[in-house]
Formats: C-alpha cells, sequence, structure tokens
C-alpha cells in the first residue's frame, strides 16, 4: 500500500504566512533603532524566523537583535550576527527593550509588561484574549478565527501598543496568500460571516459592526470609524470607507455634508 502524504495543515500554514510578513516588517523597523530588539519563539517556526534575519545579514553587524527559542534546540546555523539563546520555560524569558513573541496558549503576564512588546499568539476559538493583552498594557489588539472548510478553528491574536504596528500586521494578515480551505472570521461578528482571505475582502461583517457603532455612540465622523475599524474589528482602517460607502448607498447610513466624497471629517449616522 503506498504511503499515504500528510496534507500540511492549513490553519498551521496561514499562521506562518501572516507571521513571517509581520517578522519582516518588525525586524526592518528594530534595526533602525538603537535599541535593536528580541524575537521570542514558543512554536515550530524558529527555522522560517531564520530566514526572515538572514534577509538582514548586511545590517545585523553593528545592531543588537536576539532570538530566544522557549523549549527547543535552533533548528540550525543561525544567520551571522543573531544573537540566540534557549531557555526551558517561557516564564524564564525577561526581556527590557522591544520584542516580539510567537506564543502558543498560555503566556505569563510578566511577558507583556513593556510598552514596546508584542505578541503574536495562537489560541482556541472562544476566549477573549484582547481584553487580558489590553489590561497588560498592550491596548491594540485584534484576534481573528482561521476557519477551514470542515469548520474547524483556530484563533490568531495579535497585540501592540502602537497602533501604528496593529496597521501594518493589519496589511499583512491580508496579504497572506489565499490559501484553499481557510477563511478569515471576526470572533465579535454575530453572523460570523466566514470572508475569503483577499487584498479586497468582503465588508458586508464590517459593516454591520460599523453601523452598530453609529446605533451605540451616535454620529461619528469618518476618522473615528476609521480608528473603530482598526481597533476593535478584524479590518483595516482604509476599509471603513468602503464599508460607509456602500452603508449610505444602502440608505442605511446618513452624512453630512451630503454631497462629495467621504473625507476624514464627514459625520455618519444611523438613518
Amino acid at each position: 500500500m503506498a504511503e499515504r502524504v500528510r496534507r500540511p495543515d492549513p490553519h498551521v500554514s496561514v499562521e506562518r504566512d501572516v507571521l513571517v510578513r509581520y517578522l519582516d516588517a518588525w525586524t526592518a523597523t528594530v534595526l533602525r533603532s538603537q535599541r535593536g530588539g528580541t524575537y521570542v519563539e514558543c512554536g515550530d517556526f524558529a527555522a522560517d524566523a531564520w530566514r526572515v534575519f538572514g534577509e538582514f545579514a548586511d545590517r545585523l553587524a553593528g545592531h543588537r537583535l536576539e532570538a530566544v527559542l522557549v523549549g527547543r534546540e535552533s533548528p540550525g546555523e543561525a544567520p551571522a550576527g543573531l544573537v540566540v539563546r534557549t531557555v526551558a520555560e517561557l516564564a524564564e524569558v525577561d526581556v527590557a527593550g522591544p520584542m516580539l513573541a510567537h506564543l502558543s496558549g498560555a503566556w505569563p503576564p510578566s511577558l507583556v509588561r513593556g510598552k514596546a512588546h508584542e505578541v503574536l499568539l495562537t489560541a482556541e476559538p472562544g476566549a477573549d484574549h484582547r481584553e487580558r493583552l489590553r489590561a497588560a498594557g498592550l491596548g491594540c489588539a485584534v484576534a481573528v478565527d482561521l476557519v477551514a472548510d470542515d469548520g474547524t478553528a483556530r484563533t490568531l491574536v495579535f497585540a501592540t501598543a502602537d497602533s501604528r504596528h496593529l496597521a501594518t500586521f493589519k496589511t499583512e494578515l491580508w496579504a497572506v496568500d489565499e490559501f484553499a480551505g481557510i477563511r478569515y472570521r471576526d470572533p465579535h461578528d454575530a453572523e460570523r460571516t466566514l470572508v475569503d482571505i483577499s487584498l479586497t475582502p468582503q465588508l458586508l461583517p464590517l459593516r454591520r459592526a460599523l453601523l452598530a457603532e453609529l446605533a451605540r455612540r451616535g454620529p461619528r465622523t469618518v476618522a473615528e470609524l476609521q480608528r473603530f475599524a482598526l481597533l476593535e474589528t478584524i479590518y483595516r482602517a482604509e476599509d471603513a470607507v468602503g464599508a460607509l460607502s456602500a452603508a449610505v448607498a444602502a440608505g442605511q447610513a446618513a452624512r453630512a455634508p451630503e454631497k462629495g466624497r467621504l473625507g476624514s471629517r464627514t459625520v455618519l449616522s444611523v438613518s
């Protein structure tokens, strides 16, 4: 009997792609800083991280970039200039400067006490990890369900104290390859709508969320609603304009002024 080829878990494939894309942007940022940075890997993506760091080999000399591997050894020779250390448990990690940690499941609150600390973690759907992360000082967070065709799901959570970094993460989130069998779902979407991974995603869940925000809080400017989209949904700030335009065209929202493009100061209200 021919040996059955084991297909890679599509949840893991998307998680890896998201991590690699954001790690590339994060590394470029920390290498421009005198403080450098520390990457903490608690999963099986160290080899992928090495490839990312290797792309910056010409810039590692003279900069402090450290990688901490939790409960595992280096997957191979690390890029020259990268400082690597290993620890047995996550509780042993103590980082003072900028840090990006790739986690799985539980994490100690002490790990994210710094404002320059960021985390990307995977967990079972259901728990609102965003509130715990915000309580720990990482006020800009997003959770997104990765849902397979068979209904199985994993939740990917990213948190940072910098809204600009959250915007960068969301750009990479929607730019990943369109893996067959995986779609995104906003855990806070009451309709549990599945959305294809795309640079131009379906905006109906965002439209519903924006209309609900207007119903709760009254008239808001486009800028305020863009901020809401960034901080409270799986969408990017720029996606709010398309969703609001559709709501106005459908008669679900009114705008002031009534004519012209939707600018940052345009005020929207529920019709």
